[in-house]
């Protein structure tokens, strides 16, 4: 009798030791992802919330693929359950994206009991994330910055900046000017490219010299920038 008794109660129940081992899994790996997020993330981005969403969205994910299971009327009314929710949060980088499908896929894995391919694809996945943070795969080459400066018109002529950018730069394109308050002050936009990255300094300090300019700044152009 007790042996029927345990079967009718994981019948209803479910097995709740396996769905926890389960749950565990899922967390684990999805601490993993957010481990990785936060160890690879580059420029002023990053939140907190999200990484956290990471964990909370390899979990979610995965009891949810677990109450599913075979069965299509389930799949049918969670996922119309869900169609009614508007997601209205705005994603900041296009690698978050990346991230979500990456935790989505993982918790995937876990409900489907596809703890081997869980596993490794968060270790292959993850070992590639740090692979491209160091070698900085996809930036722009090294001395290449990004200056911007205000300068009333007034001040402004053709050759300007020409002795001064032949002196400290190898290469320099304007990218955008911008007039403001009736045309009496421009805003520039440069990306240049530095023959000596020692001198950086001085060459701010020096553009900062140049009569009627203001508010230099240099970004460097590791970083994703758009105009």
């Amino acid at each position: 009798m007790d042996i029927f008794k345990k079967k009718a109660l994981v019948l209803i129940f479910g097995d709740p030791l396996q769905l926890a081992i389960l749950l565990l899994i899922a967390t684990a790996l999805g601490f993993a992802i957010a481990w990785t997020y936060r160890k690879t993330h580059k420029g002023f981005s990053y939140s907190q919330s999200f990484s956290v969403s990471i964990i909370l969205m390899t979990v979610v994910t995965a009891l949810i693929i677990t109450l599913i299971q075979d069965s299509i009327a389930r799949a049918i009314g969670i996922f119309g359950a869900f169609s009614i929710i508007r997601f209205r949060t705005a994603v900041k980088d296009v690698r978050d994206i990346a991230f979500i499908f990456f935790a989505l896929a993982t918790g995937l894995a876990v409900g489907v009991k596809s703890f081997a391919s869980g596993v490794v694809g968060v270790i292959v996945v993850c070992g590639l994330a740090f692979v491209l943070y160091k070698t900085n795969f996809g930036g722009l080459r090294k001395f290449e910055y990004v200056l911007s400066f205000r300068m009333e018109s007034k001040h402004h002529s053709g050759n300007l900046f020409k002795d001064l950018f032949d002196r400290y730069t190898k290469t320099q394109s304007l990218l955008n000017v911008d007039a403001k308050e009736k045309g009496s002050l421009l805003f520039f936009t440069f990306h240049i490219k530095l023959r000596d990255e020692e001198k950086l300094n001085e060459f701010i300090a020096e553009m900062n010299k140049v009569n009627g300019v203001s508010d230099v700044n240099i970004v460097s152009s590791d970083n994703d920038l758009e105009f």
